[in-house]
């Protein structure tokens, strides 16, 4: 048994659960798909059809957002996770997707996955389950895995090398949650979400510094962070 299938993410409810509170969860979630998108513009859209890989797709909402942007795309989206596949069929329904792919990053790093090489790789929220040695080998696969002039975008949490700074972060992540309850007039209290994600034991957060170097090494270049606030970061490369 692999580390995602002990977790709590191969569980039906606690799947549903994020899928429905995700937006209170990540006050920021707006903003960073409005950068997303605006990448995929700048960088990505063209009149020739390109290919999309999304990792760890959840319910499929990145694929959705670029696809709203522009159709002229094939998307394989992949997810541990049966239940959020499941969902993902529902939210891409009549959209170019050519596989929904069962596997985990784990499987991804064993070389389980086939799907052919990509002109965008995304990722959101799910990358951070891995530990730090397990990054850097998804990266690898990652870049093998692009075409040449290709990118990778991975939105997600990341740390300061500042614990003081890290500490503020939380607290601007529960500041941000407590003003969308209520902005969205939600009674229950979602403040203490940061503080639990901060201590779950699923959830390897590591120094941003740290990752654009790990891609740095493997060969990517224009490695760039394109957006930080607080805890939420874009950052990414090109091969």
């Amino acid at each position: 048994m692999n580390e995602f299938e002990k977790s709590n993410w191969n569980k039906a409810d606690y799947s549903q659960k994020y899928l429905d509170e995700v937006d209170i969860y990540i006050p920021e979630r707006e903003n960073l798909l409005r950068i997303l998108t605006s990448f995929y513009r700048k960088f990505i859209m063209s009149d020739k059809k390109k290919r999309i890989l999304d990792l760890g797709c959840g319910n499929g909402i990145l694929s959705k957002t670029l696809y709203n942007q522009n159709n002229n795309l094939e998307i394989v989206v992949t997810d541990g996770s049966k239940d959020m596949l499941n969902e993902a069929k529902k939210e891409l329904d009549g959209m170019p997707v050519l596989e929904f792919c069962q596997i985990s990053f784990e499987e991804i790093i064993q070389g389980k996955f086939e799907g052919g090489l990509f002109d965008f790789i995304v990722s959101s929220f799910a990358i951070h389950h891995l530990y730090f040695s397990q990054k850097k080998k998804l990266f690898k696969k990652i870049f093998e895995l692009m075409n040449l002039n290709a990118y990778f975008i991975n939105i997600d949490v990341v740390k300061s090398n500042y614990e003081n700074y890290n500490n503020w972060y939380y607290d601007l992540w529960k500041e941000g949650i407590i003003n969308r309850q209520k902005s969205l007039k939600i009674n229950k209290s979602f403040e203490q979400v940061p503080e639990e994600a901060r201590k779950k034991p699923e959830n390897h957060y590591d120094i941003l510094e740290a990752q654009l170097d790990a891609l740095k090494a493997i060969g990517f270049s224009a490695v760039e962070c394109h957006y930080k606030c607080g805890v939420f970061g874009i950052y990414g490369g090109k091969k």
